[in-house]
């Protein structure tokens, strides 16, 4: 079925000899068991299968004079054979078979049933079937045009893994949210893609059709409407394409066919003034099966935003710095990209991208005397990457490589008179290569037994050299890294449509993981779970995982960067000083050692209803935990006092901010979430489950069926009516992130941080108890709108050498509101103009009651550097595109 508006339907008719196999064969049976009769007109849907009588009966009525009489010749009575093989026409292994069963069951014509039976071990080859099952008989037996060929391939795009999904989301799906392209759209949905099991905020591991991809900005362009679906899995699915298990996985599946060239222009207006930003887009993408080619170029321009225009209060008697200082810099950035992907031999594809970011960035930093003091900084990024796959029997192989290189110069005018500007420059240069391997080691009762192995390496090199008060600091380190992964997956118990487990499915997974690094020694992985489903609406995870990790190379051996002038909060002498800070790389920093437990749970009550409900509890100890550099507390000065320089009054001037090992650091968090999806309105029986092509115009349908009738239910009907709730949505989510514990051990033997209550090491404050994430949207003929709101409960930073420098950080939430119309759909009638096909414009409010975080000292004042604009210094932002589709 595919739809341009409400109510409009395509259906391809053929004559009967042209029906799919599984409609003939149902001819068939039918004119066997009555051959006098006349046959019956049997009418296809796309998918191959009849349709609905009550949606046939109208398609009939429509073509009446188009459609061959009901006793066409080439209707053929004799019963059809039946072979089940794979689709390169080999015999089905009884794994697949079963779980041709567990898929289909009933539904297989029941010969088909039949032979698939045989074929997965369960049962006798039926009467008059030649002796050693149906597989071997399909091997022998002669092909005939009338077989029934039943496949026991996965759908197009599928991962490799009998893993399920968290969420699954059709086009139909996708288009309610309004996202130019997958970046947009899973910044949109970041809140179902989250972890609590990494070490930061990573974003998910992000497949394209089943296969990896050599970096994200390969695929991040791709348009919205080019994808076919898309599905988010659990982070255990990570370690079988050879990553760590600390984030979720996002399948991407596009459609086998698809071009467009995309143009797009935006505006970003905060509502104080200042700091307007532009941007223009331009892409092309043409896929052709495993073809595919991508082009696409970006420019964006943002005014830098002064201190003065948010009114930021200065030190007394100094009121003139507000117009020398940004908040924000004035920032220019210019990026191209391409992607190349199609077959090199005949049963491997490959992928070849390149990336090329250029950006600059302006502030400025007080005065020096009657001297206004000014950064600059500029980075080039240059990427190219490839990917190879294939499969080699029953197991697939992907190997990727990637080669990175990124230049960056700061130039900083020094306070001192006459001095040269402070210089740091940077080279960084990175290649990683791997091979990833997976595939069924054994058959086991349960399943196949399978398992991935990884190997690779990188080679980076880090050159730095930075120039401060007519000392030259060199910098010239290298990592050379080598490992290999391996995780194995036992199923235990599976139940199917023949068998019932009285467990439901269980399967156990084992990893481990090994890497040599030339200057930070050896790291280990290890971990280990399960996986249990008693039923399709429970499923339950269990996992364990001990890793050591290493320093970056920048937290090692960076450029050390001296910045004047930076506001700072002394909690000490509870004062509020502008002093200098540094930052760079600490060589003497050493490797963690993290031990991670995880139990998770996900309901889906509602069989029929896209409803969903998940929790996660995680609990993690880390020794030697690396970090930035903490805020200045008694506690902290205490503990490193190394880092502090004062004059002889005690007054801070500055901070060593490299980073540093805590001691240990230890957190509990438990995460939940609901998300709940359904059209809006009745959707009839018979097109709940129809499948849908969203398309931009009659003529585009006329394309991709050239031989359908286009026919357009009576205004009003049920059909048009339930056409158009089919492609409507309404979507619900909301996940809440519960901090049960977070504490930080400083130095062996010294003092615990409690980061819910009143410990911090960061600028912000101690650790938020409770996150909340909440998101619901409606989209129905082609009108769109989305509401966000996140909310942050309050925290406090106390001293208990000085209470009088206690600070509370109180609770805040945002709330942002996007509205958006695909116009040819939602003003441009049955026949839109071609001005407006593909056109799609949004408005947007982020933070629309602009709210900014506040914070208080013991007395009720607000401290100089924790002032609202310091925070947040944009607040509520008015954003404006338009994007044409050609």
């Amino acid at each position: 079925m595919a739809s341009t508006a409400p109510g409009a339907l395509a259906a391809q008719s053929a004559e009967e000899t042209d029906a799919p196999p599984a409609a003939r064969e149902a001819r068939d049976a039918q004119a066997g068991a009555a051959p006098a009769a006349p046959p019956k007109r049997v009418i296809y849907g796309a998918d191959g299968k009849p349709l609905p009588p009550e949606l046939a009966r109208q398609v009939e009525e429509r073509l009446k004079d188009q459609l061959p009489p009901a006793g066409s010749p080439g209707a053929s009575g004799a019963q059809p054979s039946v072979r089940v093989q794979t689709i390169d026409g080999k015999p089905l292994p009884p794994e697949l078979a079963r779980k041709l069963l567990e898929q289909y069951g009933d539904a297989l014509p029941p010969e088909a049933r039949q032979a698939a039976l045989e074929a997965a071990g369960a049962a006798p080859a039926a009467d008059g079937a030649p002796a050693g099952g149906g597989a071997e008989a399909a091997k022998d037996a002669p092909p005939r045009s009338d077989g029934i060929v039943v496949s026991g391939e996965r759908p197009r795009g599928s991962v490799n893994s009998d893993i399920p999904p968290e969420r699954s989301f059709s086009q139909l799906d996708i288009r309610a949210f309004g996202a130019e392209n997958i970046g947009a759209l899973l910044d949109t949905i970041a809140p179902q893609t989250a972890s609590n099991r990494g070490r930061g905020d990573a974003p998910p591991v992000t497949l394209l059709n089943g296969r990896r991809v050599s970096d994200f900005s390969e695929i991040a362009r791709i348009p919205s409407e080019a994808i076919e679906r898309m599905e988010i899995f659990p982070e255990e699915l990570a370690l079988q394409y050879g990553y760590r298990a600390d984030q979720k996985v996002v399948n991407i599946v596009t459609f086998p066919r698809y071009r467009a060239r995309v143009g797009q222009a935006g505006l970003l207006l905060p509502s104080e003034g200042g700091r307007e930003t532009g941007s223009a887009n331009a892409d092309y993408l043409r896929i052709a099966g495993d073809t595919r080619i991508a082009l696409g170029a970006t420019y964006s321009r943002a005014d830098r935003l002064l201190e003065s225009e948010r009114d930021v209060e200065q030190f007394a008697g100094a009121p003139e710095l507000g117009r020398v200082r940004t908040l924000l810099p004035d920032n220019e950035r210019f990026g191209v990209n391409g992607v190349l992907s199609g077959h090199v031999f005949k049963d491997v594809a490959a992928t070849l991208n390149g990336r090329v970011d250029v950006s600059r960035n302006d502030s400025l930093l007080g005065l020096a005397g009657d001297r206004i003091l000014r950064r600059d900084s500029d980075q080039t990024l240059v990427h190219v990457g490839t990917t190879f796959g294939g499969r080699w029997g029953r197991w697939q192989w992907t190997a990727l490589g990637n080669f990175d290189r990124t230049e960056g110069e700061v130039l900083t005018d020094a306070a001192r008179a006459l001095s040269p500007r402070d210089a740091a420059l940077s080279t960084d240069t990175v290649f990683n290569a791997d091979l990833l391997a997976s595939g069924p080691l054994a058959t086991l009762p349960a399943g196949p037994l399978s398992a991935s192995v990884r190997v690779g390496g990188e080679f980076r090199d880090f050159t730095g050299r930075a120039s401060f008060g007519g000392t030259t600091t060199l910098a010239d380190l290298s990592r050379d890294r080598g490992g290999v992964q391996a995780d194995v997956s036992i199923p235990l118990a599976s139940s199917t449509a023949e068998k019932a487990s009285p467990i439901g499915n269980l399967t156990v997974n084992a990893n481990v993981a090994y890497d040599r690094l030339s200057d930070a020694g050896t790291l280990w992985t290890y971990g280990y779970g399960l996986n249990w489903a008693p039923s399709k609406a429970i499923g339950l995870v269990a996992s364990f995982t001990r890793e050591e990790g290493a320093p970056s190379l920048e937290q090692l051996g960076g450029p050390v960067v001296v910045t004047p002038n930076l506001r700072t909060f002394d909690f000490v002498r509870r004062e509020v000083v502008d002093l200098t800070r540094i930052t760079g790389g600490n060589p003497g920093l050493v490797n963690d050692d993290r031990r991670l437990l995880r139990l998770g749970v996900t309901l889906r009550p509602l069989a029929r209803t896209d409803f969903s409900i998940s929790a996660d509890y995680v609990r993690s100890r880390t020794d030697n935990a690396i970090a930035p550099f903490p805020i200045v507390t008694s506690q902290i000065a205490a503990a490193f006092p190394e880092r502090f320089t004062r004059d002889a009054a005690g007054r801070l001037q500055q901070i060593d901010a490299r980073a540093v090992n805590f001691a240990e650091a230890r957190q509990q968090e438990l995460r939940w979430g609901v998300n709940f999806t359904r059209p809006l309105g009745k959707v009839p029986e018979y097109l709940r489950d129809a499948r849908v092509k969203v398309v931009t115009s009659e003529a585009e349908v006329k394309r991709l069926f050239p031989n359908a009738a286009l026919i357009r239910p009576e205004p009003g009907s049920a059909t048009a009516q339930g056409a158009a709730n089919l492609t409507s949505r309404v979507y619900v989510s909301l996940y809440h992130n519960w901090v049960l514990e977070d504490d930080i051990a400083l130095r062996r033997g010294g003092p615990r941080l409690d980061l819910l209550d009143g410990g911090a090491v960061d600028f912000l404050g101690g650790r938020r108890r409770h996150e909340v994430d909440f998101q619901a949207g409606a989209f129905k003929g082609g009108w769109g709108a989305r509401l966000s709101a996140n909310w942050r409960s309050a925290t406090a930073v106390r001293d208990p050498a000085q209470p009088a420098s206690d600070l509370r950080f109180d609770d805040y939430a945002i709330v942002s509101l996007n509205l958006f119309a695909n116009l040819s759909e939602a003003i441009g009638g049955k026949q839109p103009p071609q001005w407006l096909r593909g056109a799609r414009v949004s408005l947007g409010v982020t933070n629309l009651f602009n709210t900014r975080p506040k914070v208080r000292g013991a007395a009720g004042a607000v401290p100089l550097s924790y002032q609202p604009a310091y925070l947040d210094p944009l607040g509520r932002i008015f954003s404006f595109s338009l994007r044409k589709m050609f």
